[in-house]
This record gives structure tokens, C-alpha cells and sequence, in this order.
């Protein structure tokens, strides 16, 4: 009857609600779990040992000392088994860093947007996509509370990541590629998406970005940080969550990421699918998997999210459309 359709849609919207609640609930108990965890002698890490280690990092930076290497009178940092630097990282997230540690609650700062990108963008994608979307978020949620415990950068790559999709069209997709590329490296697999699907002016708008970052790191870090960055990239083992790590063989992570971007690019006239395989790429490429860093995959959501508003109840669109149409 006419008069229940209102009372069906607040419904549904309810529903959804509750449905996009779940996983971040979920992923805040487990982070709850890791922190009190890390805040025990028994804990070798500390509550956000990422963030900790950005942080040495920076204040190595600001006093004119060694990127990877530990001076006189720099701040301690954990070394994991396989590890020889105080950082692992590419030299922009240290640059990145400089201006946070010398603001007072700087990195509190840092760990609440770390937190709001992730949980926003779960909840969104979830409120979005539905029972689906509840079922993918949910079963990320191990990885979601040990992001949200370790304050990686890469815990704003799924918020990133969703935005370059909606904004496929425009030059900041470019800009949150190139972006995530400078300070991760593999989620460099997505320029494959933009370039099988020909997006020229994103394409051009992520190497912009990634030069500008580049050269503002430059400055703020020296050019031999970046030496000193190859040195420890060839010489760490890689984790043993990566397909290197899992397998042995040396150079499969990085192999996996070339192929799968390649792949990425063929696949360019099916945009969804060009998207998808970039992200998954983007975490199953790397030498330094962690469970962490299976969060990006809540990104392959993001075309799942486009179509009608929820409160209309109608379905979000999930069909493929060629590059450059209305659904690409």
C-alpha cells in the first residue's frame, strides 16, 4: 500500500545503519584488544608503533640526522626480526612527518584522522553496498583493528582509494593515487587502471603529483635518503604474510605487482574490473604485507557504492560499462 512505502525505506535505511555499524564496532573491539595488548611489558610493539616509528623518523629529519640510520641522541625505535633500519618506509611519509611532531598534539592529530578515514569510509561503503558490503567489511575487521592500532598511512589508503574511483573524472583521482604511491609504493598498480581505462588528465595529474612529492621530499629529506631507501628496500627479507615471504621466491611480491598492473591496464575497457584487480594488486604486491594492509580491499567495494541514493531503496548499480561511458 502507498501509505507503508515511507515506513519500508526508513526501514531499510535502519537496517543499513545498523548493518554498517557492525564491522567498525567489531574493528574497534579488536583494536582495543591490540592496544591493551602493546600496553603490557609482555609487548615488544608499542600502541601505534607505526605512527611511533614516522615519528622517530621525523625528529631525525628536523635535528639534520640519518633517515635510516639510528645517531646520537635519536629517539629509540623497535627493530623487527629482518629489519636493520629505523624505517622501512619511502622518505615522504618522514617528510610528511616533519611539521606533526612540532605541533602539540601532532600526533594525536594523526591518529584521529587515522581512525575517522578508516571507520568513515567502512561505514560509508557498508551503508552504501548493504549486505555485501557488511559481509566484506566483516570479515576485515581483524584487519581494520590492527590498522587502527598501528596508525599506518595506510589506514586513509581505502578512504583514498574510493575517492579516486568517485572522482575517476577529475584530477584529484590522479592526486590520491600519486599520493599513496609515494608513501606505499604498490598502490602504484592503480596507475594501471587509469591507463587501461585512458583517463589522460588523471593519468598526467598523478605524475604530477607523484614529481611534486617527490622533489618536496627531496628538500625535506636529501637526495641520499632516497639511495639510502634502495639500499634498505633490497636488503630487508620480506615479510612473512607476503607471497614472498610465503613462498620463498625472492622476487614473486614484486613480479605480482608488475603482472597485475599489466593485467589492470588490459583490462581497461571493463573499468570495474580494471579498478578491482589494481587494488587487490596494490596488497598482495608488496614484500611488507601485513594483516594490516589487507584493509585497502575494502576499496573493491567502492564500485558497488555508485547508483541511487540508499533512501530511494533502489539498487546501487553493479553492472560494467565500457571506459569513458556513464559507468566507467
Amino acid at each position: 500500500m502507498p501509505a507503508d512505502t515511507p515506513r519500508a525505506s526508513s526501514g531499510s535505511v535502519r537496517l543499513r545503519v545498523i548493518l554498517a555499524f557492525v564491522p567498525c564496532l567489531l574493528g574497534l573491539f579488536i583494536a582495543a584488544e591490540y592496544l591493551t595488548f602493546m600496553s603490557t611489558p609482555v609487548s615488544l610493539a608499542k600502541p601505534f608503533q607505526d605512527a611511533l616509528w614516522y615519528q622517530a623518523a621525523a625528529v631525525r629529519l628536523n635535528v639534520g640526522h640519518d633517515l635510516y640510520q639510528l645517531g646520537p641522541g635519536d629517539p629509540p625505535v623497535l627493530f623487527v626480526q629482518g629489519v636493520t633500519a629505523p624505517l622501512l618506509s619511502p622518505p615522504p611519509i618522514a617528510v610528511i612527518w616533519r611539521p606533526i611532531v612540532l605541533i602539540p598534539g601532532g600526533f594525536a592529530a594523526w591518529m584521529v584522522a587515522c581512525w575517522l578515514a578508516l571507520l568513515g569510509t567502512t561505514f560509508f561503503l557498508v551503508y552504501r553496498t548493504g549486505m555485501r558490503g557488511a559481509l566484506v567489511a566483516t570479515l576485515l575487521a581483524p584487519a581494520i583493528g590492527e590498522q587502527l592500532a598501528a596508525g599506518n598511512v595506510a589506514a586513509f589508503f581505502p578512504l583514498l582509494m574510493v575517492l579516486a574511483w568517485k572522482l575517476r573524472e577529475r584530477g584529484f583521482a590522479g592526486l590520491a593515487v600519486g599520493l599513496m604511491a609515494s608513501t606505499k609504493l604498490s598502490p602504484a598498480s592503480l596507475g594501471g587502471w587509469l591507463l587501461g581505462t585512458r583517463r589522460w588528465r588523471t593519468v598526467a595529474a598523478a605524475a604530477l603529483s607523484v614529481a611534486v612529492i617527490l622533489l618536496i621530499s627531496v628538500i625535506g629529506a636529501g637526495l641520499n635518503s632516497f639511495r639510502e631507501y634502495l639500499d634498505v628496500a633490497a636488503t630487508t627479507a620480506p615479510s612473512t604474510a607476503s607471497l614472498s615471504g610465503l613462498t620463498g621466491i625472492p622476487w614473486l611480491s614484486e613480479a605480482t605487482l608488475i603482472g597485475g598492473t599489466l593485467v589492470a591496464i588490459g583490462l581497461g575497457r571493463w573499468p570495474r574490473g580494471s579498478f578491482s584487480v589494481a587494488v587487490i594488486v596494490s596488497i598482495i604486491g608488496t614484500p611488507s604485507l601485513y594483516l594490516s594492509g589487507w584493509v585497502a580491499l575494502l576499496a573493491i567495494l567502492a564500485p558497488f557504492s555508485d547508483g541511487p541514493s540508499v533512501l530511494s531503496d533502489a539498487p546501487a548499480a553493479v553492472g560494467d560499462a565500457p571506459a569513458g561511458g556513464a559507468g566507467s
